[in-house]
């Protein structure tokens, strides 16, 4: 009797633990992410068709002697407006996703952009008398108009962000609905074909900005489409109307998390 008894109450035992560990394992953990639903790794690739366009300049400066008794100064600013579209062009995201709200993850993206360049100069000189002490501030003396020409811009961009999905419903409509943001740094340069200036570069802070929905494909995986645009402000830049770098881009994305 004392047998049976302490089979059963075993027996009964083992049942509890089985039963447990069965609930435990069920809930969502990061290596055992729950079906359709934004936990543990994230991971995200995209590609689409982007627009840039940016407003650049640059100067240089020159101070020597002839050795015949004059003094020069001079001060180059370069200006460059450029307008070009790619496609494709590629964005990953690395991170982690928590509570099926928000993921935290790295940025990268990259474009060529085919487009025109407008560019132009004005040249500042002044010529002085060895024996005297060139004035600072130099005055106007020649401006080349702007002129257009093909241009081939290479543009990347590395950041930080999130993005956040405020629909948790599965069974809502709006389900894998996202906002999203990073800052970062971007650099872009572009070749000027058949043009007196052969380059125009910079880089810069930068934040980008998205909204799009995802739709799950299956417990882990979603295809979606997002809108996005991009700022970056110019670091070395002359004057103040050419110091920004913009982009807007429609881009496909497959999601594992």
């Amino acid at each position: 009797m004392n047998n049976r008894l302490i089979a059963i109450i075993v027996l009964f035992v083992a049942g509890l633990a089985v039963a447990q560990s069965e609930s435990v394992s069920s809930e969502p953990t990061a290596a055992k992410p729950a079906p359709r639903e934004h936990r543990g790794f994230y991971n995200s690739v995209s590609f689409g068709a982007a627009y840039n366009w940016y407003n650049n300049s640059k100067e240089e400066h020159d101070h020597y002697n002839d050795g015949y008794g004059k003094d020069y100064r001079n001060r180059d600013v370069d200006y460059f407006e450029y307008n070009g579209g790619t496609f494709p062009t590629y964005e990953f995201k690395f991170g982690v996703a928590l509570a099926n709200l928000i993921a935290f993850h790295s940025v990268f993206n990259l474009g060529f952009y085919a487009g025109t360049i407008d560019y132009g100069y004005k040249e500042y000189r002044v010529f002085c008398d060895a024996k005297e002490k060139c004035p600072a501030k130099v005055t106007k003396d020649e401006t080349k108009e702007m002129e257009s020409s093909d241009g081939y811009n290479f543009r990347t961009y590395v950041g930080f962000g999130s993005t956040i999905y405020p629909f948790r419903d599965k069974n809502s409509a709006l389900n894998g609905f996202f906002l999203g943001g990073s800052v970062g740094y971007a650099l872009f340069a572009t070749m000027i074909s058949g043009g007196s200036r052969d380059i125009s570069f910079n880089s810069g802070t930068a934040f980008q900005v998205e909204l799009g929905k995802d739709w799950w494909m299956n417990d882990h995986l979603s295809l979606g489409v997002s809108l996005g645009y991009a700022r970056t402000g110019l670091i070395w830049n002359a004057v103040d109307s050419h110091d920004d770098d913009n982009v807007i881009s429609l881009s496909f994305r497959l999601t594992r998390g």
